[in-house]
């Protein structure tokens, strides 16, 4: 056990691959900790990569709970799902299973910046790339369009 403790103290004082594990780490703070590694750290590809992934996490945590809010505050669906309404049991469990699997991938994704692995969420990172892809691909549309 005390080699696997060793070998992790040093892999992470040698820094074998020249990147900044514990920046990259920091970025899985929730909401704003992507902003040290994605910004302040751009000349690091591996900060930069955690700092984007951890980014897109967060903005997929943010549209979750505001499609949430939606759902219990507009008037057509508050019926249902508001406060003191049949189905609200059903949104607060979303909200508590969004909040647990959002700090659980945030925990991971800070355990394997630190082992100094490049892991990419499964499944999420693929719909959220295609979802900002077609997002660029909008605004660039609408630029060469006005000009």
């Amino acid at each position: 056990m005390s080699d696997k403790i060793r070998d992790i103290h040093s892999r992470l004082m040698n820094n074998l691959h020249g990147g900044d594990q514990i920046s990259a780490a920091i970025g899985y703070v929730p909401l704003f900790g992507w902003i040290l590694p994605y910004l302040f750290k751009k000349d690091d590809e591996f900060c930069r990569f955690h700092g984007e992934q951890a980014m897109k996490l967060n903005v997929t945590i943010v549209v979750f709970y505001f499609a949430i809010w939606v759902i219990e505050h507009f008037p057509l669906t508050a019926i249902l799902f508001g406060y003191d309404a049949v189905f609200h049991p059903i949104t607060r469990s979303l909200w508590l299973v969004g909040a647990i699997g959002y700090l659980a991938i945030s925990a991971i994704g800070a355990f394997k910046a630190l082992a100094e692995e490049k892991w990419e969420i499964p499944y999420l990172m693929k719909y959220i790339d295609e979802v900002f892809d077609m997002i660029q691909s909008d605004k660039n549309e609408k630029k060469s369009g006005k000009e």
